[in-house]
């Protein structure tokens, strides 16, 4: 099936291996499945030379329709991913992770459920059945995951999404823009204040199983810090929550008195 459009935000971080191939592959995939669509890379400060390579794409491969945004500084995937969907102007908007771990072909099912389910948000988890492994995760990071999710549980109350961290998010622009209006996190846990909010604001989410492959690279992802990182972050979301700043804003009619004549 042929969609008219769609964009893509891909964060990045330390991907100057891989940035160039990946947003090949994303091309490819979507001249086949689309009318149109926008690439918006989101280098993040990375300290190798990825932002100069996402340059030079730009430059040398204008057949594609590729954006970059560059952060000077290191702010976070949270950031890096909020202003490239606030620039997006294709719908829907999908965000992935630049190493597709989760590889660009899973956004077949993921469009037909967003088109098909009403859904307003189409998320991947790790964790939903039929999800498919490479090789099993380590350890550390199945205990760290389930510890975040415990979290969630007991601090932003009765939190259904197991996992929040998976890099494969589709909205609907609309939806997207509202959303990330109000994202205060930078940082990792970003996607589970994007869900609260989400839930807040009643849009239905719909969650897929995927592949996840194998990645030979060592993460970017600091597991004990950002589980930190991550349990200041929640705590964060709970007290924006009691200050109100989820809630949407109601909008006030002014009547106008008429004098007779």
């Amino acid at each position: 099936m042929i969609y008219p459009e769609i964009s893509i935000v891909i964060p990045c971080y330390k991907e100057a291996e891989v940035i160039v191939s990946n947003i090949l592959i994303v091309h490819k995939y979507l001249l086949e499945r689309f009318d149109r669509h926008e690439i918006i890379v989101v280098t993040d400060g990375s300290p190798d030379e990825t932002a100069d390579i996402i340059d030079r794409l730009v430059k040398d491969r204008p057949d594609i329709p590729l954006a970059h945004i560059r952060f000077e500084k290191n702010r976070g995937k949270g950031a890096a991913v909020k202003a490239g969907i606030l620039a997006s102007k294709d719908n829907p908007v999908l965000f992935i992770d630049a190493d597709l771990t989760i590889p660009i072909d899973e956004l077949d099912e993921f469009m037909s459920v967003l088109n098909q389910s009403g859904s307003d948000i189409v998320i991947a988890s790790r964790l939903a059945p039929g999800a498919r492994l490479e090789e099993p995760a380590p350890w550390y990071r199945v205990l760290t995951a389930r510890g975040f999710h415990l979290l969630q549980i007991l601090i932003l109350g009765g939190f259904e999404f197991s996992d929040t961290q998976c890099g494969f998010k589709l909205f609907s622009r609309p939806v997207a823009k509202d959303l990330f209006k109000h994202v205060t996190i930078n940082r990792f846990a970003f996607d589970a204040e994007l869900l609260f909010i989400a839930r807040k604001r009643n849009y239905r989410v719909a969650i897929l199983p995927v592949l996840i492959r194998k990645d030979m690279r060592n993460t970017n992802v600091r597991v004990f810090h950002d589980s930190f990182n991550m349990l200041f972050s929640l705590l964060r979301i709970r007290w924006n929550d009691c200050l109100g700043k989820y809630e949407r804003k109601k909008t006030v009619k002014k009547i106008r008195k008429v004098a007779n004549a």
